[in-house]
């Protein structure tokens, strides 16, 4: 396998280190480190690595960058086979990276890079978001959400939480603030009372079925198969399903203290699964209609016209791990 590395200098951890990381990695890999100042940088930079013939990228960054790098490869790498990913987490939020990271940082990650035999993997699917009825081209992502979920990010956003709360505690602090939000008169109404959030998924014939129409709380989905610290608020009765994790929370939900006591630590007993606020599967595709933005990977993306989005099983990645 070819390896090369794609850094982005602007995640948390690569600004701290003074770029004493990405100069190893270029004495060691050469014209096969890549640094990307942006994000409209790497098609380019892709390109060059393909006609290279790397098949094996290394992505050093947060969550942001990661779907930002799943999308270009898939675009560039779309009439072969996917390289294989590796990712060194270096992000406000690592979500990704804490299911499939690589295991290794700094030297010794380089280091084992560069030599890639015996390495294990995981293979994922991420999830691809398209707005049918706006130009904007689609993404690909692990994790995010819209209603209780967006308005929850852009609180995690604010600079202070983002200095007192690096890492996974950003994450913790946004999955927790919906809910810290509930302890005060003033916005427990209009948090309960959520977004207007309605979905259509197709059935195997390839018709439409309208499976949710009203408003939602907190609604998220993932294409990850695990989360930091036990938290996994997904739920699905059929084994070994293909698509992506949802969950919705209906709008002004019973039994919210006792459910997010057992999905914060990863369980879904009965009474909750049978529970008619709260509803989670696995699918492979769903259409919403939203005046709700949509969160994907920490990027914050507003509501189309319509507010129509769509939602679809991506390309499978093959993530390499020691």
């Amino acid at each position: 396998m070819q390896p090369a590395l794609i850094h982005n200098p602007n995640s948390r951890k690569n600004t701290q280190d003074k770029g004493r990381f990405v100069r190893m990695a270029q004495r060691k890999m050469g014209d096969f480190c890549v640094s990307a100042l942006n994000d409209s940088h790497l098609p380019e930079h892709l390109s060059e690595l393909k006609r290279k013939g790397v098949d094996f990228i290394v992505i050093s960054g947060g969550d942001g960058t990661v779907s930002a790098c799943l999308t270009a490869i898939a675009n560039t790498y779309c009439d072969g086979p996917l390289p294989a990913v590796a990712i060194l987490p270096a992000g406000n939020t690592n979500l990704i990276a804490g299911d499939v990271g690589f295991g290794l940082q700094g030297e010794d990650a380089i280091d084992r890079i560069m030599r890639p035999a015996g390495l294990k993997s995981k293979v994922r699917t991420p999830i691809r978001l398209s707005w049918p009825d706006d130009d904007r081209e689609s993404v690909l992502g692990m994790f995010g959400g819209c209603a209780g979920y967006a308005r929850a990010v852009r609180i995690a956003h604010s600079p202070t939480v983002l200095k007192f709360a690096p890492h996974d505690l950003a994450v913790f602090f946004t999955l927790f603030s919906s809910f810290v939000n509930l302890l005060f008169r003033r916005s427990r109404q209009s948090w309960m009372y959520g977004s207007g959030l309605s979905w259509s998924m197709k059935d195997a014939d390839g018709s439409n079925a309208v499976k949710n129409i009203g408003r939602s709380f907190l609604y998220m989905v993932t294409g990850l198969e695990k989360l930091s610290h036990g938290i996994w608020p997904f739920w699905s009765d059929e084994a070994h399903k293909e698509g992506f994790h949802f969950l919705n929370v209906r709008s002004c939900p019973k039994d919210l203290p006792r459910a997010c006591y057992n999905l914060l630590r990863g369980r879904a007993p009965e009474w909750l699964r049978a529970h008619d606020d709260y509803i989670s599967d696995v699918v492979g595709n769903m259409l919403l209609e939203t005046e709700s933005e949509f969160v994907l990977d920490g990027e914050v993306f507003p509501a189309s016209t319509s507010g129509r989005v769509m939602l679809e099983k991506g390309p499978a990645f093959r993530f390499l791990h020691v």
